[in-house]
């Protein structure tokens, strides 16, 4: 093996840091250690007899398959016992878990566990998005105050893919560097530093088919950019696999845009803010890009409850404020 791995580039971004312990080096590198896990059953899904759902249905509404809660579970046994974490929000449950006082950290981890699990009886990439944040409440319990928090508070995010390869994708504001899992050896190795969103957009990632439900200023968007394609060239691709962090991944990788607008179906949105949206807006910030609801950027909305749910535009920073004016065009023509 050679490069850098994991723990010895998140210790050396804490360096410096006048508050820095150590914790949330080892709170990332145990959120790495759940990933090898998870990234081990997802690879041999099929031999070991976890493929498929297990017929129950989660706090969202959504059926629940075997690798859901297998990862639920490891998350669950790695990072909540890790002694870094006073708290775990999951997309998968109802409500927050608190950590007994006495083996708590300073940290509270929203994540969801298996983003994408619709496509896993198909073996197309699914993945784990995470955002943290550190406790600020003087309480020995968990509170509000330490849960229900914008982005924009948050102080690392990342998201592990588990594709081709698994992939460790991470930031703590200082850019965005990407970790390839060699399974020779059981490390996460650097291999994308300072991951920058390309200039220009190549990729539309939205589902066309819902395009009947979609509000008059998704259509103007959309049609906006497939107007750059002519005679001379295609400009611009559609691509929707339909696992936000595989969609979010290849935008960030080759440039793009991922659309999921509120609409008549899902009038507040379908991405959940907490667990998907805000981790991702923080990496697309962070790569140059940017990410909005339409009206206000994800980082800055405070979620009104655990399962807060909204719109999502976000990759090349041009193409989210296009999409901005495209619903400020919209709602003024509708008086």
């Amino acid at each position: 093996m050679q490069g850098t791995t994991l723990t010895q580039h998140i210790r050396a971004s804490q360096k410096g840091h006048a508050n820095a312990r150590g914790e949330l080096t080892a709170l990332l590198t145990e959120i790495g250690v759940a990933g090898k896990v998870i990234s081990s059953k997802v690879n041999m899904a099929g031999l070991v007899k976890i493929l498929g759902s297990t017929g129950r249905v989660n706090v969202q509404g959504e059926v629940v398959q075997k690798l859901d809660e297998y990862a639920e579970h490891t998350i669950q046994s790695i990072v909540g016992e890790s002694g870094h974490v006073c708290a775990l929000m999951s997309e998968e449950l109802q409500s927050i878990i608190e950590v007994p006082a006495e083996f708590a950290g300073e940290y509270i981890v929203a994540y969801d566990p298996l983003d994408g699990s619709s496509n896993i009886d198909a073996n197309v990439s699914i993945g784990t998005i995470f955002g943290i944040y550190q406790k600020v409440s003087a309480d020995s319990e968990v509170t509000r105050s330490d849960t229900m928090r914008p982005g924009r508070e948050m102080v690392a995010a990342g998201y592990i893919i588990y594709g081709s390869s698994t992939m460790f994708v991470y930031s703590v504001g200082d850019g965005v560097h990407g970790f390839t899992l060699d399974p020779m050896v059981g490390e996460y190795v650097l291999s994308h530093e300072n991951i920058r969103l390309p200039a220009k957009c190549k990729t539309l990632s939205v589902n066309h088919c819902n395009s009947p439900y979609w509000p008059q200023w998704t259509h103007d968007f959309v049609d906006s950019l497939l107007q750059r394609n002519d005679a001379e060239k295609r400009r611009i691709s559609c691509r929707h696999i339909g696992s936000l962090v595989a969609d979010f991944h290849r935008n960030l990788i080759y440039g793009g845009v991922f659309l999921y607008p509120t609409d008549r179906r899902s009038p507040q949105g379908k991405l959940r803010l907490l667990y998907e949206a805000a981790p991702l807006a923080m990496l697309a910030e962070q790569a140059g890009g940017a990410a909005s609801d339409g009206h206000t950027d994800i980082r800055d909305i405070s979620p009104r409850e655990l399962h807060h749910r909204t719109g999502l535009i976000i990759g090349n920073e041009a193409e989210v404020r296009l999409a901005e004016e495209c619903v400020r065009a919209a709602e003024e023509q509708a008086g």
